[in-house]
Order: C-alpha cells, then structure tokens, then sequence
C-alpha cells in the first residue's frame, strides 16, 4: 500500500522530471473513500485501520483499474490521430 508521503515523494520526483505545468490525470483514494452505510442510508465509519488498509491494497492492486485507463488512453489517442 501507498502513503500519502510515499505519493507526494513520487509527485515531486514527477514535477522535477515533467515540470510543475505537466498535464496529468489523477484518482487518489483515501481513508476517508473507504465507508459503509447503514440500512439508513447513513454513513458508518470503519474505525479498523487494517481493514481500511486492505481494502485500499485490493483496489491499488486491482489490474482492471490500469487496463481500462489504458484502454481509454489508447481509445483517445485513436480519435485525435485520425
């Protein structure tokens, strides 16, 4: 799993190499993207870091995600080349 500091490392490392003005696209999940809602409709907070943890490494984890961002990439490139 990734931190926060991890990826902000990682931006930084990006900014130096691409410049501060670099288009880019982003999805950043967070502890706050992990909840569960009651049979109210209300939100239940998930006080179990470990669980919040493992959701977050199946979804980073999760190849579907970067096929289909791929795939949409390639589709995009397709449409603007032709």
């Amino acid at each position: 799993m990734t931190t926060l500091s991890q990826l902000k490392q990682r931006i930084d490392q990006l900014i130096e190499y691409q410049g501060e003005e670099s288009p880019c696209a982003a999805f950043i999940y967070t502890m706050e993207d992990v909840v569960q809602y009651d049979d109210d409709g209300n939100e239940v907070e998930i006080e179990d870091n470990k669980i919040v943890e493992d959701v977050l490494s199946n979804v980073e984890d999760n190849d579907w995600i970067y096929t289909t961002i791929q795939d949409s990439i390639e589709d995009q490139l397709n449409e603007v080349v032709k």
